[in-house]
């Protein structure tokens, strides 16, 4: 399945990724639940390498140019992140209308939704963004 995020105002382009398909049935907050999880293992990893020297090679220069930043000195170690934390605020901020989900290009407006998910299948998160000074 491919993912893709888009920020409603911005220009920066979608971002497109390949995830697999996490284990049936399907609902969008099971599914939401699983990319939530997902994206906390890969923070979690990039966390443990904050503070190694890190060399950067003709390729990430090139990839950093592409995507707007080079970043070359290590970081300071951000907080942790709970899963169960970071999935009720994924699914609230679905509930108060933050973000909106398409597959395959037809909206998908509950969390319990049964959704029918095949390995071309596309996901769409849209978040919105609140005007300035409304």
């Amino acid at each position: 399945m491919i993912v893709e995020t888009k920020m409603v105002g911005r220009r920066t382009p979608f971002e497109r990724r390949p995830v697999e398909l996490p284990d049936g049935p399907y609902t969008l907050e099971g599914l939401l639940a699983q990319l939530v999880q997902q994206e906390v293992a890969a923070y979690r990893e990039r966390q443990e390498r904050v503070g190694l020297l890190n060399i950067l090679s003709a390729d990430n220069l090139t990839a950093g140019a592409a995507a707007g930043k080079v970043a070359a000195a290590p970081q300071a170690r951000a907080g942790k992140v709970d899963v169960q934390d970071a999935t009720h605020v994924a699914l609230r901020a679905f509930g108060d209308g933050l973000y909106y989900v398409f597959l395959d290009d037809m909206q998908i407006e509950s969390l319990e939704q049964p959704l029918t998910l095949r390995p071309d299948s596309t996901l769409l998160l849209l978040r919105l963004t609140a005007l300035a000074g409304g």
